[in-house]
């Protein structure tokens, strides 16, 4: 694989402990002075090209990694058929939909995420930043 296919974002496949470092509502994926280590939940549900990563939201702090403000709370990111659109990922046959309403999301991550396991749970699409898309 060449270079640019390597740092294509559509073909990362990020570990399933995936480290980060947090802040208050401030995350980063490289270590930073005062950020404090967590370990993001990731499943690699999808493995194929392309593919991208839809967030796990909640009210739930509890079993949280990471707060983004307005009392919602990140869970963990599952990795699904899709294309990072800016930093946004549009999952295949989603391309314009709003994923955070969509009950087959909502169902994805409560199989997929401990954390999402009593229905809490609803997706995102803002992971691009992991592959320092802006």
């Amino acid at each position: 694989m060449d270079d640019q296919a390597e740092l294509d974002p559509n073909r990362v496949l990020l570990p399933e402990n995936f480290p980060v470092y947090v802040e208050d509502n401030v995350v980063v994926n490289v270590p930073y002075p005062g950020f404090a280590p967590k370990t993001l939940p990731t499943v690699n549900e999808f493995q194929g090209y392309p593919g991208c990563y839809i967030a796990a939201y909640s009210h739930n702090e509890e079993d949280s990694v990471y707060g983004v403000g307005g009392d919602i709370f990140v869970m963990g990111q599952v990795r699904v058929p899709g294309r990072y659109e800016g930093r946004i990922c549009r999952p295949k046959g989603y391309e314009t939909a709003d994923i955070s309403a969509l009950p087959e999301f909502k169902e994805l991550l409560r199989r997929s995420l401990p954390a999402c396991k009593d229905g809490s749970c609803w997706a995102g699409g803002d992971t691009g930043g992991w592959f320092g898309i802006e």
